[in-house]
């Protein structure tokens, strides 16, 4: 998924769950920032004569980083690809395999659940609920490299309902085809890279093949999936802000089926990601999936609000640097990797030690 659904679609949600302004524009930051927080290197703060090491949750795609096995583990199977573990899978690799909604996927969101009232509550919920959404754009890929994500270059096909647009995305593939013989995605097959941003969009209509290990040919409507992911984010944000006092009002959520049709609507717009970002804030201002306050109305991602400054680098005390988004977000992002990879990975016996 991308910056539409995983900032401005979980903001909505939130909202419509219940969850206040501030805490909502916490979640939603931080469930978009997973994708950016590249890794900036230790951060030093001079009057502390200490630093912050970051917990780096995402790559660029053509970044060498994502041939390290290890960079694998902790960034994409961690954030991006939880694994399935599909019981009935013939092999260790199949079953790292990621899945809708999986049992480990349900696992990671009761585990946020549990740390709702701590300082990085919101943050670890946001978290979450990246890799959570991710399970449904990204299924059927795994977050290592193996052969299994490879696909059949000539079974990639798109059915858009405007003809334009299927012009376009078909053109886009043709020469997406032909940078991809000669990329990195051929070299180390990691996660979709075969498939480009397809799992993304939540408008397409997709089909494909696997050229090894599943024969089946793959058909997927994008907008049904993350419309169950919607449907599911709303209950799991309901959860969040329910006896978690200063964080919204339970009684103020707006129920599923009163908002799911326009939601299905925003879903299948079919555009780049500026004007699907323009039809959340559309719902917003018309009050379609909440009633929007003036705040509301006004909100917008920028990566580099959560940056540290120079300026800050320099004069933050301790206390002060404890209470910035940045450190919250990376403490978060630390506790869920932690619990990903060094308790909920090893009972399901994907990982023994």
């Amino acid at each position: 998924m991308q910056k539409d659904m995983h900032f401005y679609g979980v903001y909505c949600l939130c909202r419509a769950a219940g969850i206040n302004e501030e805490t909502a524009n916490i979640i939603a930051y931080s469930s978009q920032f997973v994708d950016d927080a590249l890794g900036d290197g230790t951060i030093i703060f001079k009057k502390e004569k200490s630093a912050i090491l970051p917990t780096m949750t995402s790559h660029k795609p053509l970044d060498l980083k994502n041939a390290f096995e290890e960079d694998q583990w902790r960034v994409w199977v961690a954030f991006h690809f939880l694994p399935g573990d599909n019981k009935d899978a013939k092999n260790f690799t199949k079953r790292m395999i990621c899945e809708k909604n999986s049992k480990t996927a349900d696992a990671i969101l009761e585990h946020a659940l549990v740390h709702k009232k701590k300082n990085i509550g919101p943050y670890l919920c946001g978290i979450t609920a990246h890799v959570f959404a991710d399970t449904f754009a990204h299924y059927g890929f795994i977050g290592k490299s193996t052969s299994l994500n490879r696909v059949k270059d000539n079974s990639i096909h798109t059915f858009e309902k405007n003809s334009s647009t299927k012009i376009r995305n078909q053109k886009r593939k043709v020469g997406f085809i032909k940078r991809l013989m000669s990329s990195l995605a051929e070299t180390i097959p990691m996660g979709h890279g075969a498939v480009a941003t397809f799992p993304d969009k939540p408008y397409l209509k997709w089909e494909y093949k696997y050229e090894k290990g599943r024969r089946k040919k793959v058909e997927r409507t994008n907008s049904e999936d993350f419309l169950e992911a919607c449907e599911q984010l709303h209950r799991y944000f309901k959860q969040f802000v329910m006896n978690n006092p200063g964080k919204g009002d339970i009684q103020k959520a707006v129920e599923w089926n009163s908002i799911s049709a326009e939601i299905k609507s925003i879903l299948e717009q079919e555009g780049e990601k500026k004007l699907r970002i323009k039809k959340w804030k559309e719902a917003i201002s018309y009050n379609m999936l909440f009633n929007a306050s003036d705040k509301d109305k006004k909100i917008g991602y920028d990566e580099r609000t959560w940056k540290i400054t120079k300026q800050e680098k320099k004069n933050l005390r301790k206390a002060e640097i404890e209470k910035t988004h940045h450190y919250l977000f990376y403490e978060a992002a630390r506790k869920h990797r932690n619990y990903v990879l060094r308790s909920l990975l090893p009972k399901h016996g994907l990982i023994l030690a």
